[in-house]
């Protein structure tokens, strides 16, 4: 049986190494870390994953919410937000998407 591919989109280096540690643990393969939507198009084109996690503020030309609703069109790939952020505004806009789901970053230290 093979495992669940994971692809980790953010920005924040020491928040990705941990959660590729906890995800490692936890049996699943981690395709890779993208920083932004440029590393992200390099990622996916290297090995598709079968989720995304994505973190919805990222630096560069294009947030997660536009990268998450291009993969969507273009791959079929289930997305699941990550955010520091709870601002309804904020999860109003990436609903647009039609992500899996959110976890709240802050959510994260509980899962050790």
């Amino acid at each position: 049986m093979s495992k669940s591919k994971i692809l980790i989109v953010e920005d924040e280096r020491i928040t990705a190494e941990d959660l590729k540690n906890t995800l490692d643990s936890l049996g699943y393969e981690v395709t890779g870390i993208a920083s932004s939507s440029d590393s992200f198009y390099t990622c996916l084109n290297s090995v598709v994953p079968d989720l995304v996690l994505m973190d919805i503020f990222l630096k560069g030309k294009k947030d997660g919410i536009e990268l998450a609703t291009e993969v969507k069109e273009s791959h079929q790939l289930p997305v699941i937000f990550l955010t520091a952020y709870s601002d309804p505004n904020i999860l109003e806009r990436a609903k647009i998407s039609e992500p899996f789901g959110y976890i709240l970053k802050l959510s994260l230290i509980h899962i050790r």
